[in-house]
C-alpha cells in the first residue's frame, strides 16, 4: 500500500470509527506527515553536506600531498643554498686575493717605472739578457691583464648567483604562502560544513523523537484496524542500522571499501560485499520493500534491486535465479532468489550492496552478526 493510500485509509477509519475526536486525529496525522517530510529533507541535506565534505577532504589531502612535495623541494633548495653560499664565500675570497695580487703587480710595475725601469733594461750585459728582461715584463703585463679579466668575471658570476638565489627564495615564499592560504580556507570551509552537518543531525534526531512521540500518542485511540497505524508509523529502513538480518548465510570474502587486486598492482573500490556460500543457497530480502529492478547486469550476473523507501535501496547480484518480479511488494526475510556464480573463475555466493540515494554504505555495519 502506498503512502497516499495509507493516509486515505487512515482518514476514512478516523472519520467512521472515532467521530468524537476527528480534529485531534486529523492534527496528529498532519503533524506526522509534516515531520516525516522534514526528516526526508534533512536526509537529503545531510547527503549534500556529506558530499561537500568529501570533496573538501579530497582537496585537503591533495594540499597535504603538495605541502609534502614542497617540503622536499625546500630541503633540496636549502642544500643548494648552502652550496651556493660556500661558492659565494669562495668567490669573495678569490676576489680579495685577486685584488691583493693586482695591487702587488701594480706596485712592482710602478717601482720598475721611469729610471729604475730604464736601468733594468740597459744594465743587461748581453742581448740575451735584454731579451729575457723584456719577456719578463711582457709576462707580468699579460698576467696583470688576465687577473683583471678574471676579477671582473668573478664579480659578474657572484652577482648572477646572488640574483638566482634571491629569485628562488622569493618563489619558495610565494608557494608557501599560497599553500598556507589554501589550507586555511579549506579548514574554515570544513568547519562550517561540520557545523551545518551537526545542525542537520540534531534536526533529524528531533524529527525522529517527534515521530516516536506521535506513535505513542496514536496508541491512545481505540481504532479497530490498528494495522493502519502500523502502516503509517512503521519503522523505516534507516532505523534498522545494525539490526538487519543477513541476506545469505555464508562467509564474507570481499569487504566494503578499498581493496588491492591479486593479479594487478591497482587499488580498487568495492561498493558492496561478497558473501561466499553454496550454489543455490536461498537469498533473502533484508527488509520489506518493492522490487524496482530485475535483470542481467554486465559483470554482476542476475541482479535484483529492492526499493525500501526513504531513498534506501539494496542490491542482490550474482544470483543463479531470481524468484520475484518487477513491482512485487516483498517482506523482510522473504526468499527472493538463489546464490549463483558470475563465471567459472568466481566462487558461488552473493554480491550485496546498500545504497542511500546513490551513496553506497558498508553492509557489515547494517547487518546483525555479519
Amino acid at each position: 500500500m502506498k503512502w497516499s493510500q495509507a493516509l486515505a485509509a487512515f482518514f476514512f477509519i478516523v472519520s467512521t470509527a472515532r467521530a468524537s475526536a476527528p480534529a485531534e486525529m486529523d492534527t496528529l496525522t498532519k503533524d506526522f506527515e509534516a515531520t516525516k517530510k522534514k526528516l526526508e529533507d534533512a536526509e537529503l541535506k545531510q547527503r549534500q553536506v556529506l558530499s561537500g565534505l568529501y570533496e573538501i577532504n579530497k582537496k585537503i589531502k591533495k594540499s597535504v600531498t603538495e605541502r609534502g612535495s614542497l617540503s622536499q623541494q625546500r630541503a633540496l633548495l636549502e642544500v643548494n643554498i648552502n652550496t651556493l653560499n660556500a661558492k659565494v664565500d669562495e668567490l669573495d675570497g678569490k676576489a680579495k686575493s685577486q685584488r691583493a695580487l693586482l695591487a702587488e703587480r701594480l706596485k712592482a710595475i710602478y717601482k720598475l717605472g721611469g729610471q729604475p725601469l730604464a736601468r733594468f733594461l740597459l744594465t743587461s750585459d748581453s742581448s740575451v739578457s735584454l731579451e729575457r728582461n723584456l719577456k719578463i715584463l711582457g709576462i707580468v703585463a699579460s698576467r696583470d691583464l688576465e687577473l683583471i679579466k678574471n676579477y671582473r668575471q668573478d664579480v659578474q658570476d657572484l652577482q648572477a648567483k646572488r640574483k638566482t638565489l634571491a629569485v628562488r627564495l622569493e618563489s619558495l615564499k610565494s608557494v608557501e604562502q599560497k599553500i598556507t592560504e589554501q589550507e586555511k580556507k579549506l579548514i574554515a570551509e570544513q568547519a562550517l560544513k561540520n557545523k551545518l552537518l551537526d545542525g542537520i543531525r540534531k534536526s533529524k534526531l528531533f524529527a525522529i523523537n517527534k515521530i516516536n512521540g506521535l506513535r505513542e500518542k496514536s496508541m491512545q485511540f481505540n481504532i479497530d484496524d490498528a494495522g493502519v497505524f502500523d502502516l503509517l508509523f512503521k519503522a523505516s529502513f534507516g532505523d534498522q542500522k545494525g539490526e538487519l538480518p543477513r541476506p545469505l548465510e555464508g562467509v564474507v570474502t570481499r569487504k566494503f571499501g578499498l581493496m588491492k587486486g591479486q593479479d594487478h598492482p591497482y587499488t580498487l573500490s568495492s561498493k558492496g560485499i561478497f558473501i561466499s556460500a553454496a550454489k543455490g543457497s536461498p537469498i533473502k530480502s533484508v527488509f520489506s520493500g518493492k522490487v524496482s529492478y530485475v535483470g542481467e547486469l554486465p559483470g554482476f550476473g542476475n541482479t535484483l534491486i529492492v526499493d525500501h523507501g526513504d531513498h534506501y535501496y539494496t542490491v542482490y547480484a550474482n544470483a543463479e535465479e531470481v524468484k520475484v518480479n518487477l513491482g512485487d511488494e516483498i517482506t523482510q526475510s522473504q526468499v527472493v532468489g538463489s546464490a549463483g556464480g558470475i563465471s567459472t573463475d568466481n566462487p558461488a555466493g552473493l554480491y550485496f550492496e546498500i545504497r542511500h540515494f546513490s551513496e553506497p554504505y558498508d553492509p557489515q555495519q547494517w547487518m546483525k552478526g555479519l
